[in-house]
């Protein structure tokens, strides 16, 4: 990586996972191709919460990656072909901007949809 501001990728997996099994299952291997490739690092993650349950108790609904990188399209072409090795589930988005445009590439069952106009904003950041 270089001395400039790394640009991010927000990896949004629509999957009940707590944080050891999402670092098994998809950080650690995400580090792991960055660093082969030399495209970046994961720089964080986390887990959405689903409303209140009746008991008190509340789901994970989904968790986020965080992956800095020098080379967003590289880094996501790289990101495309691991999270389907993966087991990622349908609706998995990389989030990135380009030209000052939010954008997502997302994970469908006929393969990725590229460049689609995002408006979900990152849970930490709101970028």
């Amino acid at each position: 990586m270089t001395d400039a501001e790394p640009d991010l990728i927000y990896v949004f997996i629509p999957e009940s996972i707590g944080p050891i099994d999402r670092g098994d299952k998809y950080e650690d291997p995400i580090i792991d191709e960055l660093e082969r490739l030399r495209l970046g690092e994961v720089s964080g993650a986390g887990c959405s919460l689903g409303d209140v349950r009746e008991d008190g108790t509340r789901l994970i609904e989904s968790c986020g990656i965080d992956v800095d990188t020098d080379d967003v399209d590289a880094a996501r072409a790289a990101l495309r072909g691991l999270h389907p090795k993966l087991g990622c589930p349908e609706g998995t988005q990389l989030h990135y901007s380009a030209s000052s445009n939010r954008l997502q590439d997302e994970y469908r069952e006929s393969g990725w949809s590229l460049e689609q106009t995002r408006t979900m904003l990152h849970p930490g950041f709101g970028i």
